[in-house]
């Protein structure tokens, strides 16, 4: 053989090598879109072409990188997508999306869509994607061949800035005068002095709560003997009008009871009421009988329109009147003794008189 033919047969050996394994397959190296900032690698193999493209082409680190896996089929060809992030454990996925299509012709025609993010600054690689397809154009077959992608090198930069960065080190700052203690000899009173007044606060509250609660229970007897006067001075009901009145002396009760004992008398039910009135201790068991039978009579005149008789109307205000002066405080009581002595009246009856309830 003479040395021309020696070199035709190098040349050919030359090319044999640079042929894919696969006649049918085909790949086309990574190349950047400058219009569209993107870096995209089709591949085809046979009946299957899948592109993948990166975007930004240049991302800087913390960017948001969307990759897209673009694979088309001729018709006939089944497809088998990548699972869910395979081959992109080095890059967090921020979101994931499929889109299903159809090509001109009929083929199938898959998207993958990832919102990575960028780990590092420097170098950085997409691995090759692999996509499986069965190819049944010529019938029904079960032998799957894949495609592997090509791997998109890029460089992701870096957020410092340009130019080279000094290693010096800054020469340390003066020592502090000897006389300085640090910030504590002149922030302490603050904190001391919030602390300080946030109590105060927390007490005047406190007292000024005690002393209106003390202002609603001295006052509760005038207010109540105030409104059960209007009463008496109306007159005894009859008839129709009995309602009417007795609700009225039923309210001047509960809001007394409401006041005297930080009782919620007014919206409760008459079963309820009670029920509260036996958990204030204040309340002797005599005045806690007395206020039964008394409610009871006037939910005898409420609710089972029991027309009461003048005598009954008038042993009903006296009962309410005898339980409120042996229920008052007693520096209403004195106050109240004191007045009555000077218009010559003799005190009304004491704690120790019990009341006895109106007949039902």
């Amino acid at each position: 053989m003479n040395g021309r033919a020696i070199a035709a047969a190098f040349a050919l050996a030359l090319c044999a090598a640079c042929q894919p394994a696969d006649p049918e397959q085909a790949q086309v190296a990574a190349e950047p879109d400058a219009a569209a900032d993107t870096l995209s690698t089709t591949t085809r193999d046979g009946p299957v072409q899948a592109t993948v493209t990166l975007a930004p082409a240049a991302p800087r680190l913390g960017d948001a990188l969307t990759l897209t896996l673009a694979v088309q089929a001729q018709p006939g060809v089944r497809l088998d997508m990548p699972v869910f992030g395979e081959a992109l454990g080095r890059f967090p996925v921020r979101d994931f999306a499929t889109e299903n299509g159809v090509t001109e012709d009929g083929g199938a025609a898959i998207t993958q869509r990832y919102r990575l993010e960028t780990p590092m600054s420097g170098p950085q690689r997409i691995p090759g994607l692999r996509v499986e397809y069965l190819d049944e154009r010529d019938g029904p077959s079960d032998a799957y061949r894949e495609l592997l992608t090509d791997e998109l090198a890029f460089a992701v930069a870096s957020v410092l800035p340009e130019g080279a960065i000094s290693d010096e080190l800054l020469p340390p700052r003066p020592a502090l005068p000897e006389d300085a203690g640090g910030w504590l000899p002149f922030w302490w009173p603050w904190p001391v002095a919030g602390i300080g007044g946030l109590a105060a606060l927390i007490v005047a509250a406190f007292l000024w709560q005690r002393r209106a609660l003390a202002r609603a229970q001295l006052t509760a007897y005038d207010r109540a003997m105030r409104r059960l006067q209007g009463l008496e001075r109306r007159g005894w009901p009859a008839g129709d009008a009995a309602d009417a009145w007795y609700v009225e002396l039923s309210d001047i009760t509960r809001r007394y009871v409401e006041d005297r004992y930080a009782v919620r008398a007014p919206e409760l039910t008459t079963e309820e009421f009670l029920l509260e009135v036996r958990r204030a201790a204040a309340l002797s068991h005599t005045h806690r009988q007395l206020l039964s039978a008394f409610l009871a009579h006037c939910d005898r005149v409420k609710f089972a329109r029991y027309s009461p008789a003048a005598d009954e109307s008038r042993e009903a205000l006296e009962t309410v009147q005898r339980f409120l002066d042996e229920t008052r405080l007693p520096a209403v009581a004195d106050a109240a003794d004191a007045g009555s002595a000077e218009r010559g009246r003799p005190p009304p009856p004491g704690a120790t008189t019990p009341a006895s309830a109106p007949a039902a």
